[in-house]
């Protein structure tokens, strides 16, 4: 009988899916029967294998088999059905295979449906052997000996070490991909709200030249002044040395005048202390121990824009 092999492989996806390892197909017959294969036979192939099924005889093939295996086609093989009891499980399949089969199934003797995988020597043993229980072993039973019902060995779908390490990578590069995309889209806001400030927000452009010559400078002297709090650049965290070049700011901060000059060049338009942009002379009171350090006023954004002006760096830990 012939039938469409894309319902023969869809069939296949959703079993294999679905874990059930011994597929029965006939006509208007299709049966899936979970099973579980030996620790010590040769695993089913991804590709699965197709046979007829029959049964031993002796059922519990504690003896040598006397129905021997059919010479079949390359594409259809023969597989044996055998009750578990009487002798070991490796020894059934032993027998199975000397009688020329190429599965042995083994179908529980009792009402314990709980499969265990069966364990044995693997020396000498080629063929595939499953364990399904009492209830599929009976159904397996009754559709024996029918060249009609094709019996299918599908390899189930089992979460192994290298899949739940594939999976935990994967959505680590989704969470990081994910941050690295608000920070993005965040910086992006900022950047939009300074243009849409007037004159396209303050401090945003590097100083001129010339306005920047043009601030007091003074040189050190080693001798802390009344006004002053630090005798530290807040820029590149040194201490003044006596005889070095200090530039005033209008806020009256004092930086070393090349560090000061880098800083102000560098679209950086506003003091690092207090915030207060050098265009806008001093028309704000100095600043003291009250003053916040970021203040409400356009500049502030300033300070945001350098921040997220930084580069990027999403790191994964495994």
């Amino acid at each position: 009988m012939n039938y469409s092999w894309i319902t023969i492989m869809s069939l296949l996806v959703i079993c294999k899916l679905a874990s059930a390892k011994v597929v029965l197909i006939g006509k208007n017959t299709i049966l899936s029967f979970d099973d579980v294969e030996a620790t010590f036979t040769p695993i089913v192939r991804n590709s699965g294998e197709c046979g007829i099924l029959y049964v031993a005889e002796p059922l519990e093939a504690c003896s040598d088999i006397t129905n021997m295996a059919e010479k079949r086609s390359k594409y259809r093989s023969s597989y044996v059905l055998i009750v578990l009891g009487g002798c070991s499980f490796e020894e059934k399949v032993r027998k199975a295979q000397k009688a020329g089969y190429k599965a042995a199934i083994v179908y529980n003797d009792g009402y314990d449906e709980l499969l265990v995988p069966m364990a044995g020597n693997s020396s000498g043993v080629d063929i595939h052997g499953l364990l399904v229980t009492r209830a599929s072993g009976e159904v397996l039973k009754g559709y024996a000996d029918q060249d009609e019902m094709k019996l299918w060995l599908i390899p189930g779908f089992g979460i192994s070490s290298w899949s739940i390490m594939g999976i935990t990578f994967i959505s680590l590069l989704a969470m990081s991909a994910i941050l690295a995309t608000c920070f993005v889209v965040r910086r992006h806001q900022i950047r939009q709200s300074v243009r849409d400030l007037p004159h396209g927000g303050q401090g945003l452009s590097c100083m001129p030249r010339d306005l920047l010559q043009s601030m007091p400078t003074e040189v050190y002297s080693g001798v802390l002044e009344e006004s002053s709090t630090s005798v530290t650049c807040a820029i590149c965290i040194d201490d003044y040395c006596v005889g070095e070049k200090l530039r005033i700011l209008p806020c009256k901060h004092k930086y070393h005048a090349v560090c000061i000059d880098s800083w102000l060049g560098r679209c950086r338009s506003f003091c690092p202390v207090c915030k207060q942009n050098p265009r806008t002379g001093n028309d704000v009171p100095p600043a003291s121990e009250t003053t916040p350090l970021i203040s409400p006023s356009p500049n502030s954004i300033t300070s945001l824009q350098s921040f997220y002006d930084l580069p990027i760096v999403v790191r994964v830990y495994l």
